[in-house]
């Protein structure tokens, strides 16, 4: 579920205290409910709080990673719950590793875009693609194992590396266009200890935007094949490129062996709903038969309904194609407003690239604040963004930022922009007005 922001947080008072549902001040928690120690280590989602800051002061949201509400199926999802509901099994239990039908109708898919037939016992049904991750996480790695990831990361899967007590390093990868830096810290981390996987976003990705091209996706495929490792495609904004059709996938079609080595995510929550709540994985054959049963053991599978459901959406002649487009137009113009209001209100004193698909723009402010520190005056002048420091797994850069165009209207993205300029030279001009440190 890359991009799916609603995060949980721990309190962190969480091993001597439990929240109070009604949001008051912790109390002690009953006998016997002290956290693990991975539990307890993870860290509060700086995206949740972005959200619940923006929900609390009625701000501007350039923080949530949500589809926009206009671009939810929601007369097509009417037009087809009837007719699931008649058919045998709707409202019962189903396979484990996902029903049938919308298995074959994934297999096909991947088989169509990467040119390798994929047999649909491959495919399992998860809920979302960070599900996907998560079993990818418990089949593949052991407390302390190593775990490279782009710089910068999703945030939902550095949390969820950190759960899995995994050894995170990050390094350009979708800025390198040789795989230069990959490859030494492939190098490096393998003369101490194997490297267990890489984590990529190869297409439009969380947090920046940035696809990886072609010859980076197959020397990625090369690079796993050379260190003994995995490599785990998460891609769930591959349909929403602006200018093209997404790329090949990182499988190197040339090699059979390479096709091993990597995982495949992929989900439902960009293109129809994420409330559907329906994500899949490609798993290599000798991991098909551990990843089932670790989604057994983990929730016995999903939903036949909501399954039925989006295998009826995607099965509807011309629904899918029609949605995706009317995705891709609507998000190009959010984009396009987005930019030029940054443009018109900041011009200067933030940089960024312009993205050719997905949800985001990663900025850098240039004079060097620390977004972390900006966004409580941000939120003041009533607008939420992500800072940067999220999709860092360590060293973060603290003048970055990210900002979605995704869930607000143009007219918001807008006046957004100018609170956001507004809190930007508030911020810069107390900084100016501190006293220095020094003799």
């Amino acid at each position: 579920m890359n991009g799916d922001d609603a995060m949980t947080t721990i309190p962190e008072d969480a091993r001597t205290t439990t929240p109070d549902r009604g949001g008051s001040t912790p109390g002690p928690r009953p006998a016997g409910a002290r956290l693990s120690r991975h539990c307890a280590a993870l860290p509060p989602s700086v995206i949740a709080e972005a959200l619940r800051g923006a929900a609390r002061d009625r701000a501007i949201s350039l923080a949530a990673g949500s589809p926009a509400a206009t671009a939810l199926p929601v007369d097509e999802v009417r037009s087809l719950i009837d007719r699931v509901l008649t058919r045998p099994g709707a409202l019962q239990y189903t396979d484990t590793g996902g029903l049938p039908a919308l298995r074959e109708w994934f297999a096909a898919d991947v088989s169509r875009r990467t040119g390798r037939a994929v047999h649909p016992r491959r495919i399992v049904v998860t809920h979302g693609s960070q599900q996907g991750l998560d079993l990818v996480c418990r089949a593949l790695l052991d407390p302390g194992d190593t775990v490279l990831v782009d710089r910068p990361s999703y945030s939902g899967a550095l949390q969820l590396l950190t759960l899995h007590q995994a050894r995170v390093r990050d390094v350009p990868i979708a800025s390198d266009p040789e795989l230069t830096a990959l490859d030494r810290a492939l190098a490096r981390e393998s003369s101490v200890r194997p490297v267990r996987m890489v984590y990529v976003v190869p297409s439009y990705a969380n947090p920046t935007g940035d696809s990886l091209s072609a010859g980076q996706r197959a020397g990625l495929a090369r690079l796993a094949e050379r260190y003994d490792c995995v490599v785990v495609e998460d891609d769930p904004y591959r349909q929403l490129g602006f200018r093209t059709s997404s790329a090949d996938a990182v499988t190197d079609r040339g090699s059979d062996r390479g096709s091993e080595r990597v995982i495949t995510l992929g989900s439902l929550s960009k293109v129809l709903s994420p409330a559907v709540r329906i994500g899949y994985l490609v798993a290599p054959e000798p991991l098909r038969t551990p990843l089932s049963r670790l989604k057994e053991a983990a929730d016995l599978g999903n939903s036949a309904l909501t399954q039925q459901l989006a295998h009826a959406l995607l099965t509807t002649p011309g629904l899918l194609d029609h949605q995706v487009a009317r995705l891709r137009g609507l998000y190009r113009e959010r984009r396009d407003t987005l930019v030029a209001a940054l443009r018109e209100h900041l011009g200067d004193e933030i940089a960024f690239a312009v993205p050719d698909g997905g949800f985001f723009v990663w900025a850098r402010l240039t004079r060097g604040l620390d977004t972390t520190e900006l966004l409580p005056t941000a939120l003041g002048e009533g607008v939420a963004f992500v800072p940067g420091a999220a999709f860092y797994a360590r060293e973060p850069e603290r003048a970055t930022l990210r900002l979605s165009y995704a869930t607000a209207d143009p007219g918001e993205l807008a006046e957004g922009c100018a609170r956001l300029a507004r809190a930007v030279r508030t911020a810069g001009a107390k900084r100016a007005a501190a006293p220095s440190g020094g003799a």
